[in-house]
């Protein structure tokens, strides 16, 4: 296993996970929990993100950078192409039906 990911937060550790799922690339999260058996941070227990392969490593890192690296600017408010919804600029699926954000 390679870990390409970790974070003290389980929630940007969950968001990157689901990026990485997108895109096919089979994650396995440790330390969901663990990162809070002490109120001293511990980054060894930091919640992460493995994968099976170097090759998907190489490629999860990449996805990984590209999205932080990303400029924050929402952009305009889109319309979803499947149900017609009106869904705010900063929002990558829509809020009504998930279908994902055409970039």
């Amino acid at each position: 296993m390679h870990e390409v990911f970790r974070h003290i937060d389980s929630a940007t550790v969950g968001l990157v996970n689901e990026i990485l799922k997108s895109e096919g690339i089979r994650t396995v999260i440790r330390n969901w929990s663990g990162s809070n058996i002490t109120s001293v941070p511990i980054p060894e227990f930091y919640p992460n993100i493995s994968v099976e392969s170097q090759d998907e490593a190489d490629r999860s890192k990449e996805i990984i950078k590209d999205y932080f690296s990303a400029g924050r600017d929402p952009g305009d408010d889109w319309i979803c192409p499947k149900c017609g919804e009106s869904v705010p600029g900063n929002f990558q699926e829509c809020w009504s039906c998930q279908t994902l954000r055409d970039r």
